[in-house]
């Protein structure tokens, strides 16, 4: 096939996509609002978070002290699993055991997304998934990340946070330089 029909596939593939993020998101959205119904969660804490944290278990799918503005645990029904996210202005850190989601909002920088991509290689995090999203004046990057391999599978669930919050403050850094 010749450039112009792959481009072409590829964006027809991406609209899907993105329909179907929208469509699950909505769905999300209302499951949310109507609470958490206490037998699909399988235990008795019926919490808000707890039923987030469920639902994502149950899905198929520098300074770290700068970053740590508002933090959340909740601890779930699996053992030594936790959910945990750190907010700052421009960046938002979700971890859920070796694996996380990173939210970046920022100015248009050339070069952003590079450089966001070579700070998570240095800390040997894989990507998993990136949505870049782009408007006039601004750039949005949601990054589902895990950890790689070749570097921390070996380290403690504590440590793999620490090696999450790291990669997140360099990111942090890179928007402000």
């Amino acid at each position: 096939a010749d450039k112009s029909t792959i481009v072409d596939e590829a964006v027809k593939h991406i609209q899907t996509l993105e329909k179907t993020l929208q469509k699950l998101q909505k769905q999300k959205l209302d499951r949310l609002q109507e609470g958490p119904n206490p037998i699909d969660l399988g235990h008795q804490d019926t919490s808000r978070e707890a039923f987030m944290a469920d639902q994502v278990l149950s899905g198929n799918d520098a300074a770290a002290k700068d970053l740590i503005i508002k933090p959340n645990s909740v601890t779930v029904a699996q053992p030594r699993l936790q959910f945990q996210t750190w907010t700052s202005s421009n960046v938002v850190l979700n971890i859920c055991g070796k694996e996380a989601q990173i939210s970046v909002c920022s100015p248009k920088k050339p070069g952003l997304f590079t450089s966001v991509c070579c700070i998570l290689e240095k800390h040997y995090l894989e990507v998993i998934s990136a949505h870049v999203s782009s408007q006039s004046n601004r750039s949005i990057f949601m990054i589902q990340a895990h950890v790689g391999s070749s570097g921390a599978y070996t380290h403690q669930v504590s440590e793999v946070d620490e090696i999450f919050k790291q990669a997140a403050a360099e990111i942090m850094f890179c928007l402000t330089s």
